[in-house]
């Protein structure tokens, strides 16, 4: 390493070490990139749990990321294409809203704010899922808006995420059984009632946009505690 780098064990002691009595200015300089380093953790999340599809537990409460269910899943047009129609249909009511006659659209309870409409430009769509007893796992890449997820399209449904600000890869249901009241119960074993995943498209490229909330909060600790330090700087 050069003599201008640091290790990250040594980033660290910098956010742990006391303000001592003589300032190392060698080792101060490095506090300013400490501190956006640790700033710059808020900046995406992940997924670890699979991803649920449940719109309402009965208490008028949904699973974490769904934005909305549509049982069954519409079939006109490529699949990018009615995938985007989709979630623009969900994304167009209000929260806990449910359409009339089939198919049922169900809008989660989720309050994501201000969503962009989904489009095609940019899609990944994949198709050809095989039988298994493991979840499906999707690559998220340099990150996306929408994960939209279809069982079996004419019987069973579609499952729709708001995945902004995850990186890294998540764990979807391989089958899923849709309920009259606009649930669809996951699993990962083929049993009566359950219908196997079609596909899923990616929608809306990101590039890893933060989490607004979590990034703010980061920022502004490490912001604060760089104006704490200059105060004991005597140049």
């Amino acid at each position: 390493m050069g003599s201008d780098s640091v290790r990250p064990e040594e980033l660290a002691s910098l956010l742990l070490y006391p303000f001592p009595t003589e300032i190392d200015i060698m080792k101060l300089k490095y506090l300013p990139v400490a501190l956006i380093t640790l700033a710059g953790l808020g900046f995406a999340q992940s997924a670890n749990a699979i991803l649920e599809m449940t719109y309402n537990d009965g208490s008028n409460h949904s699973s974490q990321y769904l934005i909305g269910t549509v049982i069954p899943g519409t079939q006109s047009g490529g699949q990018a294409q009615r995938d985007a129609a989709m979630t623009n249909a969900l994304l167009a009511m209000g929260l806990g809203g449910q359409s009339s006659g089939s198919p049922l659209y169900s809008r989660s309870f989720n309050n994501f704010g201000s969503l962009p409409p989904a489009t095609t430009a940019g899609a990944v769509p994949v198709t050809n899922i095989p039988n298994g007893t493991t979840p499906v796992t999707v690559n998220l890449g340099t990150g996306y808006q929408y994960l939209v997820v279809a069982y079996d399209g004419p019987n069973g449904g579609v499952a729709v995420f708001n995945v902004a600000g995850l990186t890294g890869t998540v764990d979807l249901y391989r089958y899923a059984k849709p309920r009259a009241n606009g649930n669809l119960l996951g699993s990962n074993v083929a049993q009566q009632g359950y219908f196997k995943m079609t596909g899923w498209t990616l929608l809306n490229p990101t590039g890893a946009v933060p989490d607004g909330g979590t990034t703010v909060m980061l920022l502004g600790a490490a912001l604060g505690a760089l104006s704490i330090t200059r105060r004991f700087l005597r140049f």
